[in-house]
């Protein structure tokens, strides 16, 4: 009876709030999770295949925003007490919650005006979503949002301001900083949302969107890219975070890409020569093409970064 009600109990903590509508549910194939065809997970214990692949994606609505909801292949794996670094952290602390190894974005193009929109990906993620299908809103859960916050405004800070002191001919002035940095706060706020809000139980995780962020209701004839990456939840995070500034390597807590076999801080299988080769390990793609055909396709001999198409649920078979 104990073991009946904690498995009740976990169910109910996973799904939506009582009175939530499912507006779509979308598959996805399982045993997909290796990228182009080739990747292969990491050499370590905390991030095991299936762990990544993801079999379903869901959103319910409720009266004050959408829970989307991803199932994965196997249980999302908890954060323990493990200590993970020198100062004595353990892994519940960094990681609070509910799941370490895994960062899932959704890029959702609202208004359906192809052309329309940002075709920009998450640093790190080394594609584009296809402007056909061009995002307003994008969503990011990850396991640490905050620290994530700190460097997605400092990535976009330290690039705009080389473009203003570019097109300025020169430094730009204290106010004139000033100006651009309120300026580019603003638009993070409106345009990335990183949820705190979730639930997890079994192969399951769930996260709360409100709709001031999404602009209304959630919609199953909007456009959908919704991608996974390997989270590197030890990422370094510089302290010139705090000015602006983000560290050479330009990753938003995601594990890296390379040639050859096994590694323990990135995923092998990457292509030799190929710098546009995406770490995404599994996309949810529409039904008449496949994530392979699409992560594998960087233009002739490696020009360009894959192009990520949107999924329209309404229009799913």
């Amino acid at each position: 009876m104990k073991r009946l009600l904690a498995l009740s109990l976990a169910a109910f903590l996973a799904a939506p709030a009582f009175g939530a509508d499912v507006v779509f549910k979308l598959k996805d194939p399982r045993g997909d999770d290796n990228g182009d065809g080739n990747m292969i997970y990491p050499q370590r214990d905390d991030i095991q295949p299936g762990e990544l692949d993801i079999v379903e994606f869901s959103a319910s609505q409720e009266e004050d925003g959408t829970w989307f909801s991803v199932a994965f292949a196997r249980p999302v794996a908890k954060p323990d007490v493990r200590v993970v670094d020198s100062l004595g952290l353990r892994l519940d602390q960094l990681a609070k919650y509910g799941f370490y190894n895994f960062n899932i974005d959704i890029y959702i193009d609202t208004d359906r005006k192809p052309g329309s929109g940002n075709t920009e990906t998450l640093p790190g993620r080394k594609a584009t979503i296809d402007s056909s299908t061009a995002w307003e809103r994008l969503v990011c859960l990850t396991p640490r949002p905050q620290e994530a916050w700190d460097i997605m405004k400092a990535y976009l800070l330290q690039r705009e301001r080389a473009i203003a002191e570019k097109e300025a001919g020169g430094r730009l002035l204290t106010e004139e900083r000033k100006e651009l940095d309120k300026k580019l706060k603003a638009e993070l706020i409106t345009s990335i949302f990183m949820p705190t809000k979730t639930r997890v139980a079994g192969n399951k995780v769930s996260f709360f969107v409100p709709m001031s962020f999404l602009g209304g209701p959630v919609k199953a004839d909007w456009a959908y890219v919704v991608a996974v990456t390997g989270a590197d939840y030890l990422q370094r995070i510089s302290a010139l975070s705090a000015f602006g500034l983000i560290d050479r390597e330009n990753r938003l807590f995601n594990f890296p890409i390379e040639p050859g076999g096994k590694y323990q801080h990135a995923f092998g299988g990457g292509r030799e020569d190929d710098p546009f080769q995406t770490p995404i390990v599994d996309l949810i793609v529409p039904s008449d093409t496949t994530q392979k055909k699409v992560l594998a396709e960087t233009g002739g001999r490696n020009t360009r970064p894959s192009s990520l198409p949107g999924v329209v649920p309404a229009q799913q078979k």
